[in-house]
């Protein structure tokens, strides 16, 4: 009887995107986030995971509308629930007919998985939760990084990027002081200038929770932040909160 959380999200543009859950509850431990402060309760099912889209599908059609869009960003690590992911994933696509280019998977860098997700041959969408530049710094927020050092990391997404064709976002919570700095702008901007512009960032003002006490970004240095990125090649946004 655990809680799981998903939530439909509108746009102007007339997209809907259903955020979904892979997991009850989180074991990677990221420190700013809610759902990884929660801990781990269980692997959800292929049907499960599945049941979510249905939902918000069957919801839309009924108001003359359709989802165009799957992002698998709410609870859990959905590389961490490999094969419920992957046939949840098929039956989105082959069932309820969401195109692959609009699903998108998102990890914390499990790195084997990553590698085994660029054998699948199929043309989804990969982020990833990167959140800090040096390894001291990503060590002390993601605890996934003790296994998975930023090299290992960069060197299993530029394969993923060699392998697919496709292009990579990477996922970073603003964090007001602490990894929003020009400095850290610039680090970050060498670290993803080899994937020769085949990546994407997707700046996210921090969302304050209460086991955690960082402060979003103001939003002057989000655009700063932006700028500083331009300069390596590497475009971001800075992502609108709903």
């Amino acid at each position: 009887g655990q809680m799981i959380e998903s939530v439909l999200m509108p746009y102007d543009d007339g997209r809907r995107t259903a955020c979904i859950s892979s997991q009850a509850g989180c074991a990677m431990g990221c420190v700013f986030c809610a759902t990884g402060q929660m801990g781990f309760a269980r692997q959800l099912t292929s049907v499960e995971i599945l049941e979510q889209v249905q939902r918000f599908h069957v919801e839309l059609l009924s108001r003359g509308e359709r989802l165009s869009n799957v992002v698998l960003m709410g609870m859990g690590e959905p590389l961490g629930n490999y094969n419920n992911v992957m046939e949840a994933v098929r039956r989105i696509n082959q069932d309820i007919g969401i195109g692959a280019r609009h699903i998108t998977i998102s990890t914390v860098g499990l790195v084997p998985r990553i590698r085994r997700l660029a054998d699948e041959n199929m043309q989804i969408k990969l982020a990833v939760s990167l959140h800090a530049a040096t390894d001291e710094e990503r060590n002390a927020i993601m605890p996934v990084n003790l296994r998975f050092p930023l090299s290992e990391l960069m060197e299993t997404c530029k394969f993923y990027v060699e392998k697919t064709g496709r292009r990579i976002s990477f996922e970073w919570a603003l964090i007001a002081g602490q990894n929003d700095s020009p400095e850290v702008a610039n680090k970050l901007g060498h670290l993803l200038k080899d994937l020769n512009k085949m990546c994407h960032v997707n700046l996210i003002p921090l969302n304050p929770t209460a086991g955690f006490d960082g402060k979003p970004t103001k939003q002057a240095d989000c655009e700063a932040f932006v700028k500083i990125l331009a300069k390596y090649g590497v475009t971001a946004t800075t992502r609108v909160r709903r």
